[in-house]
């Protein structure tokens, strides 16, 4: 009984971490929300998708923003480049 417990508790663990894949338009939106501004909205220039990770370049025309973001499959974001004119 307890062997079965554990097992289901180990297959819910393995679906849940298997459904956290983000998708192009859900990094991208992230990246618009996160970038966007009351001077300006963000927009996307390009968007690449390598190693399971999507690195989008970015631009804010209003606040003179720009720069490269990486959004990694459950959803974590790390700026690679940034630049403020």
């Amino acid at each position: 009984m307890k062997n079965y417990f554990f097992g289901v508790c180990a297959l819910i663990l393995f679906f849940i971490a298997g459904c956290s894949n983000t998708s192009q338009e859900e990094a991208e939106q992230t990246i618009i929300d996160q970038n966007s501004t009351i001077m300006g909205t963000a927009k996307i220039i390009s968007t690449e998708k390598k190693d399971g990770e999507y690195y989008i370049d970015w631009l804010n025309e209003k606040d003179g923003s720009k720069g490269i973001s990486k959004v990694s499959a459950d959803g974590e974001i790390t700026v690679i480049e940034a630049e403020v004119q």
